[in-house]
């Protein structure tokens, strides 16, 4: 290598490989992995002359030729050049920077030194998501998104205290009863994400730039500093090219020195993994500020508009077009185990289109796990009531009968005339004519009630003027499969199954129990962030298998007749090891007369086979 200027006896070698150390530090001329001091002339060693703040400035900033190390030391009177306006964007005015615009450019570049360390640190990193996941278990312990009274009931203060310390008072005041949506659970995810972010723009990348260099070595000690060396006697750098094509490296020869390398991909893993981790991130929060959620029971029969039930969790989120849509519960079922369980429940659902006239757009069954899917609106199986129960009144004098034979005539006269009217009051109105459709409300969690009860009441009389209740029969049920009859006294009558048509006389009236309606619970959810966490972790599962990868290289020199063969591997050093084995074994060795021909031809022979990068 031709030298590139001398200075006192001293060389820097190449142009390019020069690099000055401002700030009072000697000058160094870094070339490869070696730095050789370099002093200006007239300097020795021993010599430490303290430089001026424009000695520093200009060292720092400017070319390293030898026209500034040889140039007239400056004065420190203030000069034309050092207050001229600034023309480019470091504040450059004429060529040269103002003391100012440098030091405070420099003390940025400082501290954004100084946050990427910090974000980019692997026990801080370990520390956030430490956090995360202890907030996530006690979201998990904690039940979330419940109302005030349930905190207040379930984690009352005094003696009876929850783990002796939590309270209704302290979950609502630390926004534990929505840890998931809460301030510091989104704090929490930006700072990995910072660090996740930091780290791969410091670490990972360059390291893959760094793998990416074809790295020539020229002398056999630069060799034996890579890990394994061999030297093969008798032997071609082209033979061993060859062998390392066919083993699936792309090799590249210059001058009688080989490198060669494979699984570079396994570099590129950790990056992927860090880039799904900050998909999963951000799908993450994009449904924490995007979501839209919503409950409806809607009885059987009936139906409602999904726009209706659907609350946006944060201001930013947006209504999807296919909230307008109308849901119509066609049949609601239930399956029950042998024990008289549930097993199942069942809700046969339509998807109705306001716009083109109630036009069907979707028909589905749905049951739990089985969720109603359409156009970014996901609806679920959660939960079941009951709505009413058809009552039939059998016998014409009951006065329930006759109250229903009356609504009856009364209904035919508005829409037949006077005419028909009378004839119709004389006419017995058939049985099925006198049944009664009775509203259903939850007993449940009331004082003295123990698991699900649904309950209503058949009045038989007016309210006493003295404001008493009035007189009528009290109707439970625990399930659609039957019903429990309770005459005006409280006393227990009996027990019908719906549809099975015996009556049973309650105060005077013989009844049947013709249906139980049922009512199917529905969760609406429009979540815009699944597709993103879905897609983070299929790609964070596929790039951590690709991080396992090895990356293996192989360094080669051609000294006269022998080989000198160097390879390391990041992963898998026992495989690499035979592998290199295998390798080193199948070149093959060349008799002495032609070992002397490659010998004397190494400098001028064409390069083996290469493979693209």
């Amino acid at each position: 290598m031709q030298p590139y200027a001398s200075v006192s006896g001293r060389c820097l070698s190449r142009p390019d490989a020069l690099h000055v150390i401002p700030f009072g530090r000697p000058l160094q001329a870094i070339a490869g992995r070696r730095f050789v001091r370099c002093f200006a002339k007239g300097g020795q060693p021993g010599d430490k002359k303290k430089l001026n703040v424009t000695d520093k400035l200009r060292l720092g900033n400017t070319p390293p030729t030898l026209d500034v190390l040889k140039a007239p030391r400056p004065t420190d009177a203030p000069s034309a050049i050092d207050d001229a306006p600034s023309t480019s964007g470091l504040g450059l005015g004429g060529g040269v920077a103002s003391p100012r615009t440098l030091v405070q450019s420099n003390a940025v570049q400082v501290a954004w030194r100084r946050l990427m360390k910090e974000l980019s640190s692997l026990p801080r990193a370990i520390a956030i998501m430490a956090l995360i996941a202890v907030l996530s278990g006690l979201g998990t312990f904690i039940p979330q998104n419940k109302s005030i009274e349930y905190y207040l009931v379930n984690y009352p203060d005094g003696a009876e205290k929850v783990l002796g310390f939590l309270t209704g008072d302290l979950i609502l005041t630390l926004q534990l009863d929505h840890i998931y949506t809460a301030d510091y659970f989104y704090l929490s995810m930006g700072l990995l994400a910072a660090s996740l972010a930091a780290c791969t723009y410091t670490r990972q990348w360059p390291a893959v730039k760094v793998a990416q260099r074809w790295r020539f070595l020229t002398q056999p000690k630069s060799l034996l500093k890579q890990g394994r060396t061999e030297v093969l006697p008798n032997a071609r750098v082209s033979d061993l090219g060859a062998i390392l094509l066919q083993r699936g490296y792309q090799v590249f020869v210059k001058d009688g020195s080989l490198y060669g390398f494979k699984g570079l991909a396994g570099k590129l893993g950790p990056i992927g993994v860090h880039a799904a981790l900050l998909l999963c991130l951000f799908g993450t929060a994009w449904s924490g500020f995007g979501t839209l959620k919503g409950n409806v029971m809607c009885p059987e029969g009936q139906d409602f508009q999904v726009a209706s039930f659907l609350q946006p969790s944060s201001p930013i989120a947006s209504m999807p077009a296919s909230a307008s849509n109308v849901i119509h519960v066609n049949k609601f079922t239930i399956d029950y185990r042998p024990d008289g369980s549930v097993a199942q429940f069942y809700s046969d659902l339509s998807l109705l289109d306001p716009a083109q006239g109630g036009k069907e757009m979707m028909r589905k069954t749905i049951s739990v796990n089985d969720p109603f899917r359409f156009n970014g609106v996901t609806m679920y199986q959660t939960d079941w009531s009951l709505s009413a129960v058809t009552l039939r009144v059998l016998g014409q004098d009951a006065p329930l009968a006759r109250a229903a034979q009356a609504a009856e005539a009364q209904a035919a006269a508005s829409t037949s005339g006077p005419t028909s009217s009378a004839s119709s009051t004389s006419d017995a109105l058939p049985q099925q004519r006198t049944a009664f459709n009775l509203p259903m409300a939850s007993l449940e969690g009331k004082p003295g009630v123990a698991g699900r009860l649904w309950a209503t009441f058949l009045p038989l009389a007016e309210p006493g003027q003295d404001g008493s209740a009035p007189k009528g029969i009290s109707i439970l049920a625990r399930d659609p499969q039957s019903v429990v009859f309770y005459d005006a006294k409280g006393q227990f009558v009996g027990v019908r199954r719906p549809g099975s048509g015996k009556p049973i006389e309650v105060e005077g009236l013989a009844l049947v129990v013709e249906d139980v309606t049922g009512a199917t619970g529905l969760e609406l959810k429009s979540d815009p962030g699944v597709p993103a966490v879905y897609a983070g972790f299929g790609g964070l599962m596929v790039t951590t298998l690709i991080s396992y990868l090895s990356h293996s290289q192989v360094w080669a020199l051609q000294q006269g007749s022998s080989l000198f063969v160097s390879g390391r591997t990041n992963r898998a050093k026992l495989a690499f090891d035979r592998e290199l084995d295998d390798i080193l074994n199948a070149v093959p060795e060349l008799p002495p007369t032609a070992a002397t021909t490659v010998a004397s031809s190494a400098s001028t022979a064409a390069p083996a086979p290469t493979a693209k990068q």
